[in-house]
Order: C-alpha cells, then structure tokens, then sequence
C-alpha cells in the first residue's frame, strides 16, 4: 500500500512540474501561418553583418539614381534565425518598400508598406546605412541595409 501511495505522489510531483504551455495571444492565434521563406539565388543576405549579393544590391541603388525600373529582396536574419524580408520595388519613380515580420516569433509580425522616392547614403563612422528617403506615413526612417566598414 506505501509502494502505491508513493506512486501516486510521484505521478503528482512529476506532472505538476512540466512548463506551462504559453498562452497565444486571441488575435495571433486566428492569423494563419506565413510560408516558409525559401531563398533565392539573387536575394541579398544580411547574416548579422555577413552579406550575399552586395553587388546586386549596389545596381539596384544606381537603377534607382537613374530611373530605371528594378526590384529586389533583403533578407535579415534575427539572432534566433528568423528571416525578415523586404521587398523594394523601384517602378521608375517611386519606391514600393514591403517589409514582412511574420515570421519573427519574437517581433510585432506584421507587414508594413510605404512608398518612398529614393534611396540615400549615411556615411557614419565605422557604417554606411542606406536608408529610402521621402516615405509616405513614416516618422522614422527606414534603413534598408547597414554596411560595416
């Protein structure tokens, strides 16, 4: 009967003590999942600091100057590995900029669009930004990528 009881009591020490599911927010949890991000051979790659296709990236800022139509995608990776996309879209005058967190489980996951005119240089002192200029309903401004000199 003892061997029972103790038993009994390890099976309550023992279930009580596994984590607690975390609750989903009410919202999130009716958002249905984003896609699984599969890169493609021309995104550009911000691997903390560490950038594939910087080439690309750099034609892309001279389409801009000179008003040629182009598009690309950076992709930023959070420290826990989460890629953050952001598409640019230049359609000759205007810069279409769409930046996708969803899939950040840590972040605000949401997608944020503005339409910007062009893209500007911030030489710092061991950083260049290149930052879109002129966007519509930001207070802020929106780096597009960080280069360490």
């Amino acid at each position: 009967m003892k061997r029972f009881r103790f038993l009994i009591l390890l099976i309550f020490v023992l279930t009580g003590c596994q984590p607690e599911e975390q609750a989903i927010p009410e919202e999130a949890a009716d958002l249905p999942e984003p896609p699984e991000y599969i890169q493609a051979p021309d995104d550009i790659v911000d691997m903390h600091g560490d950038i594939t296709n910087l080439e690309r990236f750099y034609t892309f800022v001279e389409h801009v100057e000179q008003g040629e139509k182009d598009k690309i995608r950076i992709v930023n990776y959070t420290t826990e590995g989460a890629p953050m996309l952001h598409d640019l879209e230049f359609d000759g005058t205007e810069i279409h900029s769409i930046y996708d967190s969803t899939r950040d489980g840590y972040g605000t996951g949401s997608i944020e669009e503005v339409t910007c005119k062009g893209v500007t240089v911030v030489k710092r002192e061991s950083r260049t930004d290149y930052v879109l200029e002129e966007c519509s309903n930001q207070k802020q401004d929106v780096i597009v990528l960080v280069i360490e000199d």
